[in-house]
């Protein structure tokens, strides 16, 4: 299983965290998802950044955490479908 990023941890740290479970999403569609820009969200994603600017810091982790929150949600239906459907 996947580690979920806590409280403790710094919003970069978990924002990275969350980057990492983004799954199938490219990083362009990422960045025009947060609305940041693509070059600056690669530069993040490789360590080339390591001091990124808070507002833009923000709206990535709002955008992969509502992304990932969504991914679990949809794994955790098909679960409960694939139990209903085996009972029946």
């Amino acid at each position: 299983m996947s580690k979920v990023p806590n409280a403790t941890e710094s919003l970069l740290n978990r924002t990275k965290t969350l980057l990492a479970l983004r799954g199938d999403l490219t990083l362009r569609q990422i960045a025009e998802g947060a609305g940041v820009g693509h070059q600056w969200l690669r530069g993040l994603a490789y360590g080339a950044i390591k001091d990124p600017g808070v507002s833009r810091l923000e709206k990535l982790h709002a955008f992969l955490s509502d992304y990932v929150a969504a991914q679990r949600f949809e794994r955790s239906r098909q679960k409960k479908l694939t139990r209903e459907a085996r009972a029946l």
